[in-house]
């Protein structure tokens, strides 16, 4: 089974042009990171309608994998590279939810 890791929240880029202009700059940054993290499958990062949202969803070989991931200090660096390209929005609507899951191969 894959296990896959999806964080939504709502970031202050809500134009498209904005989001396509940064996108490229935090994969040139992001995807090096990830590339280096044990388990790593794949990565997607797409910007959800008006006002901002956006999904990130990481796959992952093992829950343990994933689990390393998020609490060994690989997902606090890509949050930080995520949020200096897409900040957060301002509170209440700057909630950071991530769900994982688990899918066959």
């Amino acid at each position: 089974m894959m296990i896959t890791s999806t964080l939504r929240r709502t970031t202050t880029i809500s134009k498209q042009d904005d989001w396509d202009a940064r996108y490229p700059q935090l994969l040139a940054r992001l995807r090096p990171l990830l590339e280096r993290q044990p388990g790593f499958v794949d990565h997607e990062l797409r910007h959800e309608g008006d006002g901002g949202r956006m999904i990130e969803t990481t796959t992952w070989r093992t829950a343990d994998d994933c689990r390393a991931y998020l609490r060994n200090g690989g997902a606090a660096m890509a949050a930080t590279m995520l949020d200096a390209f897409f900040p957060t929005a301002p509170f209440p609507n700057g909630n950071w939810v991530r769900e994982t899951s688990e899918a066959p191969d």
